[in-house]
C-alpha cells in the first residue's frame, strides 16, 4: 500500500478518533498553561486552524472533492473535514457561555458538545449524499 493510500485510510479513520481528540485537548492545555486564557477569537482561531489543516491534508491526498475509500463506493471528501459539525458546535458552546456559568457550564457544554456534534455530523452526511 502506497503512502497516499495509507494516509487516506488514516484520515478516514481519524476523522472521529479518540486519539486525535486527546491531541487537540493536549495542545490546548499546553497553550493555556503557557499563554493563558484565550479570547473567544483565539479559541475560534485555534479550532479553525485545526479544521483548515485537516482540510488541506484531505484535499492534498485526494486531490479533489471526491474520494474512493474502496473500489465500490464513492464518498465526498468535504464531510470528512467536518467544518459544520466542528465550527457550528464551537459557536453554540460559545453562545451558551453567555447563559451558563461555573459548574453548570461544564455540564451543559459537555452534554451539548457530544449531542450537537453528532447531530451536525448527520446533517453533513445527509448533505454529502444529496450532493452526490
Amino acid at each position: 500500500m502506497g503512502p497516499n493510500r495509507r494516509l487516506a485510510r488514516n484520515l478516514l479513520s481519524e476523522s472521529r478518533a479518540y486519539g486525535y481528540t486527546l491531541s487537540v485537548w493536549g495542545g490546548g492545555g499546553l497553550l493555556l498553561s503557557r499563554v493563558g486564557t484565550p479570547s473567544a477569537l483565539e479559541v475560534f482561531a485555534y479550532v479553525g486552524g485545526g479544521v483548515a489543516a485537516f482540510g488541506v491534508l484531505a484535499l492534498g491526498v485526494f486531490g479533489h472533492l471526491s474520494i474512493v475509500p474502496d473500489e465500490d463506493r464513492k464518498t465526498r471528501a468535504t464531510p470528512l473535514v467536518h467544518v459544520v459539525a466542528t465550527l457550528g458546535n464551537l459557536l453554540i458552546s460559545y453562545l451558551l457561555l453567555f447563559v451558563f456559568h461555573g459548574g453548570a457550564a461544564y455540564l451543559i457544554i459537555g452534554v451539548q458538545t457530544t449531542f450537537t456534534y453528532n447531530v451536525l455530523l448527520l446533517f453533513e452526511g445527509h448533505v454529502a449524499e444529496w450532493a452526490s
